[in-house]
């Protein structure tokens, strides 16, 4: 019989791929969620055999009707469409970072999805699996209380148990590792070539010898949550392809790329100059300094490894994903 997985965030970067390793799946129905399913990113998804449906994260009713008779649903949220959004610094209360308000933003999605999902808990729902991460403020026992991008995913999985006994029995997590596109997206972590020739990673924490969980996302998400989906629910994953530290990046990116690399560590003062904003810098560095001293998942007991979990295909390795990327932005 035919199963049917709901795809939040279809047209997004995990949503995508996740919809990827699905579609072409003959045992699988996909369908996404949007506010638009007018919109030509959604006719492209269509064309590949997706159902769009017409809904909303602020409207649980459309969430209720489009998870009907579903026997999975990827949920995965975005703290940073608010924070980008020019129209946010007008939605602020008083005395209430953009940070604060995000975080107010994602935690309200993440629950109104989770109460969607909950009305199928007892029915054809079999495994529900949230994009989550660690909760920083509390595995750091209050030393990182900036991590507003982690902090509200693990929020909402706290609401799930405390409020949805049936569908927490149901849930599975995955914490999806640092984006292997970061450097096509956010010039201030992309090596760049320093004065005297060398190419750097310019990072605030530690000097590049802690293991950081390295993920392309595109090609391997759908990956995680189909390993989530074969075994029985109530894992937690850490969503990584492959475990670096960041000076064994930048040594095989130069080497591969016949360059001199570095990793060097700045001040935190340092560090915020090189953001638009102290409250991006803040979170951004708290939470690189968060995952150097704690662990991405905040060692918090239970997190899975991929080596876990069995596998249909093999994740990406950073080699791999190297030599296939065009760095003449970057090259010089």
């Amino acid at each position: 019989m035919t199963k049917l997985i709901v795809v939040l965030g279809g047209t997004g970067t995990q949503g995508s791929s996740v919809i990827d390793a699905f579609v072409n799946d003959p045992e699988w129905k996909v369908r996404t969620v949007n506010r638009d399913p007018a919109k030509q990113e959604c006719k492209l998804l269509e064309h590949k055999g997706v159902q769009v449906v017409k809904g909303s994260f602020d409207d649980v009713d459309s969430l209720i009707a489009a998870f009907e008779g579903a026997n999975v649903v990827f949920g995965v949220t975005d703290f940073w469409a608010a924070f980008v959004n020019l129209d946010t610094p007008a939605k602020l209360g008083p005395g209430q970072s953009i940070n604060e308000y995000c975080y107010d933003v994602e935690v309200q999605h993440g629950k109104n999805i989770a109460d969607a999902v909950a009305t199928i808990a007892d029915s054809t729902l079999e495994t529900y699996v949230w994009s989550s991460l660690s909760h920083a403020a509390k595995w750091s026992r209050g030393k990182y209380t900036w991590v507003y991008h982690f902090d509200s995913k693990a929020a909402v999985y706290e609401y799930i148990l405390a409020t949805h006994a049936g569908l927490a029995k149901k849930t599975s997590t995955v914490q999806i590792g640092w984006y292997a596109d970061n450097w096509k997206k956010i010039a201030q972590v992309a090596p760049r070539k320093a004065p005297d020739g060398v190419y750097e990673w310019v990072r605030c924490g530690s000097a590049g010898h802690a293991p950081i969980p390295w993920v392309d996302t595109q090609r391997d998400t759908g990956k995680f949550v189909r390993a989530l989906v074969g075994t029985s629910p109530g894992k937690h994953l850490l969503g990584v392809s492959q475990m670096v530290t960041a000076d064994k990046y930048m040594e095989l990116w130069g080497r591969l790329n016949g360059v001199p690399a570095r990793v060097r560590s700045i001040s935190a003062d340092e560090f915020d100059q090189l953001w638009p904003s102290l409250q991006l810098a803040r979170e951004l560095r708290e939470s690189s300094c968060y995952s150097d001293e704690f662990g991405w998942d905040g060692g918090e007991p239970g997190v899975l490894r991929p080596s876990d979990l069995a596998f249909e295909q093999p994740l990406t390795m950073i080699e791999e994903y190297f030599k296939a990327q065009d760095w003449s932005s970057i090259l010089h």
